[in-house]
């Protein structure tokens, strides 16, 4: 069955399940957004030689939302394309840490990390820090997920998964070895329950840069059973509640860049690096920790209050009110929202009606892909919440 066939027959069943979301004249459907972006994503998929600079940033603001696409197409269409591509990806993956760079030429001290004085089993850069190498433990949580998550999926699917499952097991132990870099960041607190990661000179890491680590540790603790990544996972969602303020007027939450243990929440975040502070929110959710129903509708409405603006305009960041493109080709990563709410579907298909391919603010290959994924997933999984699948 062809990669066509398989979209096709997966829109047909979750257009059963849910009414149509109305659009503007210029939105796409969600059947054309996949036409507009699935050929051209599965052509963008190969890893870039970066051996003499380190693979953290390529991999992490780069390939890891590829990944994270790849699993979501794979959950929305049942094509085990998605999960060969996957898989050759992790394989690859794994010969690029700081480690395997180091023995391949035999140079420890080229990709030694200036902050830990070690060469890192993880995946370091010398971007962001004034050309000093190091590995950021938000670059090493955004590698890691998805590769986690593709464990937990192959795991869960049965026969169908279970050759992907066999081959990938080699790879936890050293997904394991990369959160591990950084126990030494980790600090209890402020209040009991909640945990949060600093950088190795003290300083307090920003939500998003504890919170790509956070989503791995829920993950690991999927594939693993191990109770030390659920508690810290539990405890950064924990604490990243403690970093929301609720605006009433409209029922949602903003949030600031940086985290404050014990002091006042802030707002303004923009909306790129928020997208993950609100996955991560979700992804606590999904297991239980600290997020609730009420929350997931309030994150909803960030989106569909607190950054829509009207004929397919958004703002840049978390509380802004004015129209600004700058991040916004990056909303596609807080679709899995439309699982709570039809109206994300509609005003993300909306901007992209109103940002054509070619002009400012128009999506790249991925996050066109990823949007076609998250929103084809929360038809689904929408549908199940509802038992109507």
């Amino acid at each position: 069955m062809t990669t066509i066939t398989r979209i096709a027959i997966a829109l047909a069943a979750v257009s059963l399940l849910t009414s149509c979301v109305a659009q503007n004249a210029n939105a796409p459907t969600l059947e054309q957004l996949g036409e507009m972006y699935l050929s051209d994503f599965m052509g963008s998929l190969t890893l870039g030689d970066s051996d003499q600079v380190g693979y953290g940033s390529a991999l992490s603001w780069g390939m890891s939302y590829r990944m994270m696409t790849l699993n979501l197409l794979y959950q929305a269409t049942g094509d085990t394309q998605y999960l060969d591509q996957q898989f050759a990806l992790i394989q690859q993956v794994f010969t690029k840490r700081d480690c395997d760079l180091a023995a391949k030429y035999n140079d420890p001290d080229k990709y030694r990390d200036y902050q830990r004085n070690r060469v890192m089993k993880a995946w370091g850069t010398g971007a962001y820090s004034k050309g000093q190498y190091t590995c950021w433990a938000v670059h090493t949580g955004m590698i890691l997920y998805p590769m986690a998550e593709f464990v937990r999926i192959v795991r869960a699917g049965g026969d169908a998964t279970a050759t992907y499952a066999q081959q990938v097991a080699q790879y936890v132990p050293m997904m394991e070895e990369a959160i591990k870099e950084y126990d030494a960041e980790w600090r209890d607190g402020p209040e009991a329950g909640q945990g949060y990661y600093i950088f190795p000179n003290g300083n307090v890491a920003p939500n998003n840069q504890m919170n790509a680590p956070g989503r791995a540790l829920f993950a690991l603790y999927d594939i693993t059973g191990k109770e030390e990544y659920k508690q810290k996972a539990e405890a950064l969602a924990a604490f990243m509640k403690t970093q929301l303020t609720h605006v009433e007027d409209g029922d949602y939450y903003v949030w600031a860049y940086g985290a404050k243990p014990g002091g006042p929440p802030g707002r303004g975040e923009d909306v790129s690096h928020a997208a993950i502070n609100a996955h991560f929110m979700y992804v606590a959710w999904e297991h239980g920790a600290a997020c609730d129903d009420t929350d997931m509708q309030r994150l909803a409405r960030t989106f569909t209050a607190g950054l829509y603006l009207g004929d397919g305009q958004f703002s840049c960041t978390v509380g802004g009110r004015k129209s600004n493109d700058k991040y916004t080709p990056q909303l596609p990563r807080w679709t899995f929202l439309a699982r709570f709410d039809p109206l994300v579907e509609k005003y993300m298909l909306q901007y992209i009606g109103a940002h054509p391919q070619g002009q400012s603010g128009a999506l790249g290959t991925t996050a066109g892909a990823m949007t076609y994924g998250y929103l084809m997933r929360a038809r689904q999984l929408r549908a199940q919440d509802q038992g109507t699948e």
